[in-house]
């Protein structure tokens, strides 16, 4: 493996690199260091292969092993050394943990290390690996580092083809006419009610916004037609339902699972009738008359990455090899015992470095528990009681607000908003099954049994004193429609509970590094979730920016924080 500063092939960069390593004067060294393996084996959102559980660990991927001067912890504004590290030929690796780099070149004054890396993530998809965006400068200044998560879908202006297509096909039903006459302009009042229900039109320029998912679409157009097979019409009026029932009977089933089928929540499919244009339109971001979550907002988990930032120990004598492959040195701090110097600083003499601290993870980790054995039946908007039921809303999803990128060291790198809103992103989770729980799928909002288990997603750290807003999605698989905040909740199409977390609730925590937010980097948070009413079930998520959010989900605090050598992921 090479790891170099600079890494570009223009013939400036060659020459600046030539030129720094002369002034440089670097010393000839070997580089040790290590990987933090603690894991756990509790339920996860990915398989143990994925997540790392005990004797599964996946390795890393070693992307920059940076040094500089400090002699302490470095900091956003530190510049780093010359360096090189290693080459193709020139890894060893004696456990999973454990590496060591052969004949690296390490400008003297050295006195600690930024490194960086990911595991592999093979033929994994983004949405079970999960994504990180890093920004590496030439240079690798800390101060012009970040990281951020992937868009699943990052046009933010082009609707996805199937988007369009249902829009089509909803368009071709409103707009269904015989014998020269549309149906809007239909003679019976009550054909006229209906088409002003379906377009959810409040005045003759527009209407509101509607789901626009395939599974939406498919059983509003299937209870249309039910509705119209039950009026008798005459003359022109039976000619336009006759024209409309055509027009519903061309569903494709190719378009059956959208927009989960790209990655996203059925949510963040939108439509709207524009009265102007006389058709349906996808709608892809946040308007004046549309308050919705931009579609390219959804963003995937964050990966399972690792950060260091740690002085060094240093050692005079050649031979660390030797050491390092002893197959009595089991432990990384028997390792470390091997070399003279601790919180060394690297001079002609130094022929071996040991990086002190093993690498940690620099995403966060939320692990979410339903909590709902107190309910047999909850409201709807109508007042009217719901069956819970044992297997009636299975949990498909997770979506984590207040998603902003961040600095070198996995934290924010100023105080709120570093970043506009537009930067602002929110972590879709479609992988909450059980992996097996009791030969079940799913966690149930009913949860009874699955009181003391956890869905797990990754995520990058959130800004000190900021809400988040939870949102939990789920599938309506009950034998009943239901009423939600916004609109019937059919059977087969998915709703959404929001919750909001705010840091203000464990301001009594005893542990300041990590009270004050809602993520910390390295840590776990535990979120006890409890659905208390359908009457605020969305079916269209409003925007995660809105003040205005209705509240479904109690959150029952509880603070779980693992210590930095025992991150369990």
């Amino acid at each position: 493996m090479l790891v170099m500063l600079l890494t570009g092939c223009a013939n400036e960069e060659q020459v600046q690199q030539e030129a720094w390593q002369e002034k440089s004067n670097p010393v000839v060294v070997d580089l040790a260091l290590s990987v933090s393996n603690t894991t756990n084996t509790s339920s996860m959102r990915m398989s143990a292969a994925d997540v790392q559980a005990t004797g599964v660990y996946r390795g890393i991927s070693l992307s920059r092993i940076v040094p500089f001067g400090v002699e302490g912890k470095i900091t956003k504004e530190d510049t780093p050394l010359w360096y090189q590290i290693g080459n193709d030929k020139t890894e060893y690796q004696k456990t999973d943990i454990f590496y060591l780099y052969e004949k690296c070149m390490i400008t003297p004054g050295t006195a600690s290390f930024l490194t960086y890396g990911r595991a592999p993530k093979g033929e994994r998809t983004k949405a079970v690996n999960g994504s990180i965006v890093e920004t590496f400068p030439l240079n690798m200044a800390p101060k012009d580092i970040n990281f951020g998560l992937e868009s699943i879908y990052p046009q933010p202006t082009t609707a996805h083809a199937t988007a369009t297509a249902l829009a089509s096909y909803m368009t071709a039903i409103a707009t269904a006419k015989a014998n020269n006459k549309e149906w809007k302009n239909a003679q019976n009042p009550t054909l006229r009610v209906i088409f002003m229900n379906f377009t959810h039109q409040t005045e003759s320029t527009g209407g509101d916004i509607m789901p626009g998912s395939a599974a939406n679409v498919k059983v509003l157009t299937t209870k249309l037609k039910e509705t119209l097979n039950t009026l008798t019409l005459e003359g022109d009026d039976d000619a336009i339902k006759t024209a409309i029932i055509t027009e519903i009977d061309k569903y494709n089933t190719a378009w059956d699972g959208f927009p989960a089928s790209i990655g996203l929540p059925d949510c963040a499919a939108v439509l709207r009738w524009s009265g102007e244009g006389n058709l349906f339109v996808p709608q892809l971001s946040n308007t004046t008359v549309a308050d919705i979550n931009g579609i390219n907002r959804f963003a995937y988990p964050a990966e399972v990455y690792y950060y260091g930032n740690s002085r060094i120990r240093t050692s005079n004598i050649d031979g660390r090899k030797d050491v390092y492959n002893d197959e009595n040195n089991k432990q990384w701090s028997a390792v470390l015992g091997e070399y003279e110097y601790d919180n060394g600083v690297v001079t002609q003499n130094t022929k071996s470095i040991a990086i002190k601290d093993p690498m940690q993870y620099g995403v966060a980790r939320m692990q979410v528990r339903l909590k709902q054995t107190d309910y047999s039946t909850l409201k709807d908007a109508d007042n009217a009681d719901v069956s819970v039921g044992v297997h009636n809303f299975p949990l498909t999803g997770v979506i984590v607000g207040g998603q902003l990128p961040v600095g070198f060291d996995f934290s924010p790198v100023t105080s709120y908003p570093a970043y506009s809103e537009t930067d602002m992103k929110f972590i879709y989770d479609p992988l909450v099954k059980t992996n097996g729980l009791a030969d079940k799928d799913y966690f149930y909002l009913s949860s009874t049994s699955d009181a003391t288990k956890v869905t797990n997603t990754l995520v990058l750290q959130t800004y000190d004193h900021k809400k988040v807003p939870i949102v939990l999605e789920f599938i309506n698989t009950s034998d009943k429609d239901f009423k939600g905040f916004d609109g019937i909740v059919y059977r087969g199409t998915k709703f959404y509970v929001v919750g909001e977390v705010d840091p203000e609730d464990f301001k009594d925590d005893s542990r300041t590094e990590i009270r004050d937010r809602v993520f910390t980097q390295d840590y776990t948070t535990i979120l006890n979730l409890k659905v208390t009413s359908l009457a605020k079930a969305y079916n269209v998520l409003p925007s995660l920016l809105s003040p205005r959010l209705e509240m479904g989900i109690e959150l029952v605090p509880q603070w779980v924080a693992t210590t930095p050598d025992e991150v369990l992921f």
